[in-house]
């Protein structure tokens, strides 16, 4: 029996192969990616809903990127790991500054490390604000402060944040080294930290040289951008993204493929050969349900773990189409899976119990529903081909319902 999928992206490479024929699509993205070291910075996007893949995207990326002939230094932020919404941005610059540290020791990275470091410890001061400027948020709190007029001068000149932007926005310049920094995810941090990320890339870190690669579902972002009073969301987004590209399509045949794969995993055995028909009727149900209701990798993960695990539990007992048939449900409707289960009278289309005996366990239930199957065929599965006995044969009501 194949392993259980813990929802992790793809690689890439011959071990990981890409089945939905995205590297082309990635190759190009990096090569736009990479800038030379005194451009301006760039901000692209990669957009789509979760579970299309947009992690494997970024994975096939950065594949690409460290195959140049003159590979840039990736920064790669996960936003999750900040303790508070208003650490984000520091925590990204002392991130930065460590990742370029390690990917290049030379005198000018390690200038531009401690120019980052330097920078990075201005936005400790201050709790930013939606709707202001980093800086402006900082001489806010400044100015509202005690003290004398002396004082609160000789505070302001060491938060002179633009200046220290322009030291290390100088020293970057002089690695000559192109910068990507990645940040996946966005879509899945509360709201103020969502908005905190796109004031990073518009405001904090826009650095000669360094490219950005924000990767996101676009609806959700728009809804944050609302929670935070922005009147013309989609409007913003276009100020801080230069760019924006939408996760390619997923074919029928991608599907396919990553379904194939799965099955051939699944088992060492044919698992239609022991039911009279089943390998046409897991035809049947593919063709005519499974292809419009699994519509990503992710759901291709979910279904085939649940079907693996009911798999291994009565294999050879039950017909295989019906499994197959059953999983779709429980991947795609839980409810209704459940309903199932707890009323299978309801879809064999005969009663499992009279009044004088109620019967509660599972092994006894699977008894009577195979007496009844056994009535209609030789080999009969326990959902069997009765009456409405199986879910190929209620398929018009169940995936209905689901479509």
């Amino acid at each position: 029996m194949g392993k259980y999928h813990n929802d992790q992206p793809i690689q890439g490479g011959p071990d990981d192969p890409d089945l939905l024929n995205r590297s082309a699509f990635s190759n190009h993205l990096a090569d736009i990616l990479l800038l030379n070291h005194d451009d301006d910075c760039l901000t692209v996007s990669l957009e789509g809903e979760w579970g299309y893949g947009k992690t494997s995207v970024i994975n096939l990326v950065k594949r690409a990127l460290l195959e140049k002939k003159h590979p840039p230094t990736i920064v790669e932020y996960n936003p999750w790991l900040a303790g508070k919404p208003e650490s984000l941005i520091q925590d990204f610059l002392l991130q930065f500054s460590s990742q370029l540290n390690i990917t290049d020791n030379s005198a000018s990275a390690l200038k531009a490390a401690k120019e980052l470091i330097a920078y990075s410890s201005l936005f400790s001061v201050a709790k930013l604000v939606p709707g202001a400027e980093p800086w402006a948020s900082i001489v806010e709190k400044v100015l509202s402060g005690s003290g004398k007029t002396t004082k609160k001068i000789a505070e302001l000149k060491k938060l002179d944040l633009l200046g220290k932007k322009k030291k290390v926005d100088k020293a970057l310049k002089k690695i000559k080294t192109p910068v990507v920094v990645i940040i996946d995810d966005i879509d899945r941090l509360t709201p103020s930290e969502t908005f905190q990320v796109l004031r990073l890339v518009k405001a904090v870190a826009d650095f000669s040289g360094t490219s950005f690669l924000l990767a996101f579902d676009a609806n959700y972002l728009a809804s944050v951008l609302n929670k935070n009073d922005i009147i013309n969301a989609s409007e913003y987004i276009n100020k801080v993204i230069q760019l924006r590209v939408p996760l390619p399509l997923i074919s029928e045949r991608g599907i396919k493929e990553l379904a194939n794969v799965e099955l051939e995993n699944l088992s060492e055995k044919n698992l239609t050969e022991q039911f009279d028909h089943d390998q046409e009727r897991l035809g049947w149900i593919y063709h005519k349900y499974f292809k419009f209701l699994i519509k990503n990798p992710r759901e291709v993960k979910r279904f085939f773990n649940h079907l693996r695990f009911v798999l291994e539990q009565i294999e050879g007992q039950v017909c295989f189409s019906d499994l197959f048939a059953l999983s779709i449900i429980a991947t795609k409707a839980t409810p209704l899976y459940e309903h199932i289960k707890k009323n299978p009278e309801a879809y064999i289309g005969c009663r499992l119990s009279n009044d004088d005996f109620d019967i509660e366990e599972t092994e006894d239930i699977l008894t009577q529903v195979r007496r009844i199957c056994a009535q209609n065929t030789k080999k009969s599965p326990f959902w069997g081909l009765a009456p409405l006995s199986n879910i190929c044969n209620y398929s018009s009501q169940i995936f209905g319902f689901l479509m």
